[in-house]
């Protein structure tokens, strides 16, 4: 989780903000998975803590995402924040 708390100090967000997982609609139309920092959960989100930080999961995907962690993936580009399947969990 350090790459959220290297984005939490550059960003100068306040350590006691979670990270809410939530649906986006792109411009396109696709759908994708976003992350943001926030004060505290929206109604309905459910709440869970991983390596210190609180997680806010949007309640369209709680079900989806139930047996998900966050991970980082190294890549050329940079690390990449990922969802992936509790028992695959690598970092």
């Amino acid at each position: 989780m350090s790459v959220l708390e290297e984005a939490r100090t550059a960003q100068d967000i306040p350590g006691t903000f979670g990270v809410r997982i939530f649906a986006n609609a792109g411009e396109d139309g696709q759908g994708s998975v976003a992350l943001a920092f926030t004060e505290e959960p929206i109604a309905g989100d459910q709440v869970t803590e991983q390596s210190g930080t609180e997680i806010y999961v949007a309640p369209d995907l709680a079900e989806p995402l139930a047996s998900s962690v966050l991970d980082v993936e190294h890549h050329p580009t940079g690390p990449q924040l990922t969802i992936v399947p509790q028992s695959s969990e690598t970092s």
